[in-house]
């Protein structure tokens, strides 16, 4: 129970992240500057969690080679691209296009012989991928697909890849002795500093005033991709690859909700047979489905 419920956390604040990216983009907040003040934000939030534990994150040779591999290819590179498209793809689209990232990411946990391919893992994939059409059947519009669009949705193709990489990366090669909050205060910590250097050189202060746009919404992307970026961490080092990946599919469900309140999205009864799909395949993954049928 304890494991799924932090797996629906992470769901919930990926959603509510990528929205407020979506509302941050439409504000005029240059992509560069999101990123930018984001990353900070979220360095001294963990700061502050770690002066209230007395516990900082080990700066060896081994674990910051670490940090630099999971912070640029597991968030720096796929949070800017999310920060690019969100602004020119509807919230639905993005969150299925990020969705794909656990078959991404079973495919390379095949590759490397990191977790074996049961019936339950493929089947559950692919239940929750169904999920995920059901969703793309719901919200593309024809005057969404055009040629600008497909432009978009290729690139935001990156994001699941580079998610699905880290992620078995982060499985796999996880530092002793370290927890997830100690390696996410580290990546945010590295990452801010090369920001602020950036940001002296490109002029100082003025991403400061450019963030005033839409403080309330770049406050959210702080908490809520600091808070998801520790429990990804977590997960993905104690339960697999493979489970946290269907954090993406749960997000999708939040973000019909949040889509249709916020900006307009569709939602029709496509996206409940899409939420009962994804439901099904993190029963199925846990391997509770047989269980429930000898009941």
């Amino acid at each position: 129970m304890t494991k799924a419920i932090l797996l629906v956390s992470l769901g919930l604040l990926w959603a509510t992240r990528l929205s407020a990216i979506k509302s941050a983009g439409l504000s005029g907040i240059p992509v560069h500057v999101v990123v930018g003040v984001s990353i900070i934000g979220i360095a001294i939030l963990f700061t502050a969690v770690a002066l209230m534990r007395g516990n900082w994150p080990s700066l060896s040779k081994a674990t910051t080679i670490f940090y630099i591999l999971s912070g640029v290819f597991g968030f720096i590179f796929p949070f800017t691209l999310e920060i690019l498209v969100a602004p020119h793809l509807p919230v639905f689209v993005l969150i299925v296009i990020i969705a794909t990232m656990p078959i991404v990411t079973l495919a390379i946990s095949a590759v490397v012989g990191h977790e074996a391919l049961s019936k339950n893992a493929v089947s559950a994939v692919l239940l929750g991928f169904i999920g995920a059409l059901f969703l793309i059947w719901d919200t593309v519009q024809p005057s969404q697909t055009g040629r600008a669009d497909m432009i978009w949705i290729a690139i935001a193709l990156g994001v699941p890849v580079l998610y699905a990489a880290n992620t078995v990366f982060v499985a796999t090669k996880w530092p002793v002795a370290a927890d997830a909050i100690q390696v996410a205060h580290a990546q945010a910590l590295i990452f801010s500093l090369a920001v602020l250097a950036g940001g002296l050189t490109m002029g100082g202060l003025s991403i400061w005033i450019e963030a005033s746009l839409n403080p309330p919404a770049m406050a959210l992307i702080i908490l809520c991709e600091g808070g998801a970026l520790m429990l990804y961490l977590k997960i993905a080092r104690d339960h697999g690859a493979i489970y946290v990946s269907f954090a993406n599919y749960i997000s999708m469900f939040f973000a019909a909700i949040i889509g249709a309140c916020t900006f307009g999205d569709q939602l029709t009864w496509f996206s409940a047979l899409a939420a009962a799909a994804i439901i099904g395949s993190v029963v199925l993954f846990q391997g509770k489905a047989d269980w429930l049928i000898r009941r």
